[in-house]
């Protein structure tokens, strides 16, 4: 990886040449946006412009099919919600006027009616009025369309009624405990455009094209694949008028090259930045930094699936599964593979996250399948796995050697360390291992592979990382058996989970939801499909000198410290208070167009910097994001 420094200069005549080779560079568009993309190269005169770098394209802009962080970020500051999640972890109204409670009458005595007051005066960004049909049409397109990037959310709701123009009625089967973040999640679609669009098509090939429809603060006016999205301020939006005046989110395919923009501020904020140039931040009182992770967590899945799949059935035996977690030494992984910015993991609910009560559970000193490569391989003895001719490698009860496919994509090296070191336990207990480090699309052929309509998995094991609602109950659902093909990539099943992940939907006792969550997550654990490696903390850095009103996540850091002041779909905030330092907006912003110098690392800094990762917290058939 890069230092703080940049390259060193040996001699006039090359110093004079890279910052040539760099000015061009920038020209065609490698570094900010070129006029030939469609954007000029500093902010027009008397606007605001805030530049945020970071390591991954969104997806897809269209919010039924996209899953990337990215376009989650983007749908934040587009769309408006029904509820809001604030950076001090609580809900309260956005879309609705007023937060519903039994008190006021908004949720009926058996808790299953909602009755939700819309906003007036609220407008579409292309003038259309939003009114409560909006709302419900939103809900019900999802419910009876069975679109599936949101149907964890919807889980419980029967309809959704237009009560009058500014007021809809919220119809569950059974009281929902997950109404408000549920609310938070959602984004409300404008119905005069989605209307015309079968929801097979939403989740599978429209593309929103720019500039797209929403009601939020900031509208998506172009994007660039690779390049960057340009979002402009709404002025008409509803809620506090903000000073920025545009959003460049600029994608960086090398973390230092981004970071050396950060330092001479060609960018204002970036997140994803390299662990060997993130002390110089930190130490920089010119900058504010973060630490955090916040429900992000990485994992082996195995594949587990009856019926067709291409996977090697040993995988379908418990005690093989947990013979291959307990040659797993996760205290390594998150000192070597992560570098020691990640903790040791466990289940899909991450600890520190929650609070009264909090959510995660942790195996017990006799339950834990920890380190134990001797009790690993007694394990399989007993399981009647062993090396009958010698070779070392075990056989299956068919006689056939046992070798696991295990993959890591290219898109995370701390993946592609973990899958090395797990490759060689694994060998350790007479399992052979083919390790490989594909294209992450390519994992992904694998995991959604069909034989004619068939779904039939192509793959034993792979590494990944994904991020969980900040509602555990809306999490746990993903590995339920109806979601096999879907969410559920070990493809596991257990009744008592399912019966489970029903039932804490509709649990109005926080405590009483707790203990079926922590449930739910023991017989995860216990049947070792889909072991929980780490909890990486992710570092993001921004100009604290030149800005003033980044809003910090009040939890998540490490520490339990403060969390980010962006990338977090929750600190919508940040973008609404950020303003020039000294400066009340009609004049410029701390964005400079420092042309050379910003594109020296991407034209001359030949670097390894790592790339830190791509969280997904999707899988899914989808078509590929169009630039627009």
């Amino acid at each position: 990886m890069g230092t703080m420094n940049a390259a060193p200069r040996r001699h006039a005549g090359l110093a004079l040449l890279l910052l040539a080779v760099a000015a061009f560079v920038v020209w065609q568009g490698a570094g900010l946006p070129s006029a030939g993309a469609g954007e000029p190269q500093s902010p027009p005169p008397g606007e605001v412009t805030l530049r945020i770098g970071w390591l991954e394209d969104p997806d897809n802009l269209n919010p039924f099919i996209g899953y990337s962080d990215s376009s989650y970020e983007i749908w934040s500051l587009q769309y408006d919600y029904l509820f809001a999640e604030r950076p001090d972890g609580t809900r309260g109204p956005e879309l609705a006027s007023e937060r519903p409670t039994i008190q006021n009458g908004g949720i009926s005595p058996d808790g299953k009616v909602w009755t939700v007051p819309i906003r007036t005066g609220v407008r579409w960004q292309d003038g259309e009025p939003l009114t409560a049909e909006d709302v419900a049409f939103t809900y019900n397109y999802i419910i009876r369309g069975e679109l599936w990037n949101f149907t964890m959310l919807t889980a419980g709701i029967d309809r959704v009624e237009v009560v009058d123009p500014a007021t809809v009625r919220i119809v569950c089967a059974k009281p929902k405990a997950d109404m408000l973040a549920a609310g938070s999640a959602i984004p409300i679609m404008p119905r005069h455009i989605w209307e015309r669009v079968k929801p097979g098509a939403a989740q599978t090939s429209f593309v929103s094209r720019p500039p797209i429809v929403g009601s939020g603060p900031f509208q998506v006016v172009k994007f660039k694949k690779g390049g960057f999205v340009r979002m402009v301020r709404n002025p008409a939006y509803w809620g506090k008028e903000p000073v920025v005046d545009e959003i460049i989110f600029q994608t960086y395919t090398n973390a230092d090259t981004m970071t050396q923009d950060l330092k001479v501020g060609a960018v204002d904020g970036a997140e994803g930045i390299p662990k060997a140039q993130f002390s110089g931040f930190r130490e920089d009182a010119a900058y504010g930094t973060s630490e955090w992770n916040v429900s992000a967590f990485n994992y082996l899945t195995l594949n587990c699936k009856d019926g067709p799949s291409k996977g090697n059935p040993v995988l379908r035996d418990r005690e093989l599964r947990r013979a291959l977690a307990m040659a797993i030494d996760r205290r390594v992984l998150a000192k070597i593979a992560w570098g020691g910015l990640a903790e040791p993991g466990t289940t899909i609910i991450n600890p520190g996250t929650w609070t009264d009560p909090d959510f995660h559970w942790q195996p017990a000193p006799d339950q834990e399948l920890a380190f134990d490569l001797e009790k690993a391989r007694q394990t399989l003895d007993a399981a009647g796995y062993v090396d009958a001719d010698g070779d070392g490698v075990r056989e299956d009860k068919s006689g056939a050697p046992i070798t696991l496919r295990l993959w890591a994509g290219t898109n995370n090296p701390p993946d592609q360390s973990q899958g090395k070191l797990i490759a060689g336990w694994w060998q350790d207990i007479g399992i052979g291992v083919d390790f490989q480090i594909l294209d992450i699309g390519a994992i992904d052929d694998h995991y959604w592979n069909f034989e004619g309509d068939t779904y039939t998995p192509d793959y034993d094991a792979f590494i990944s990382m994904t991020l969980g609602y900040l509602d555990p109950g809306q999490t746990v659902p993903w590995f339920t058996t109806a979601q096999i093909g879907n969410w559920n990539e070990p493809c596991w099943s257990n009744a008592e989970y399912d019966r489970l992940s029903d039932e804490q939907v509709s649990a109005m006792d926080p405590q009483q939801r707790a203990e079926m969550i922590w449930r739910m997550q023991e017989l995860m654990y216990e049947d070792a499909v889909y072991p929980v490696l780490a909890y990486p903390y992710r570092l993001q850095a921004h100009d604290k000198e030149g800005w003033e009103g980044w809003k910090p996540l009040g939890y998540g850091g490490r520490g339990g410290g403060a969390g980010p002041v962006f990338y977090t779909t929750q600190n919508v905030e940040t973008y609404l208070d950020l303003r020039p330092a000294g400066e009340t907006g009609d004049g410029g912003g701390p964005s400079r167009s420092i042309v050379a110098v910003s594109a020296l690392g991407v034209a001359v800094i030949v670097v390894g910097g790592v790339v830190w990762l791509v969280l997904r917290r999707r899988r899914g058939r989808r078509e590929t994001l169009e630039e627009a």
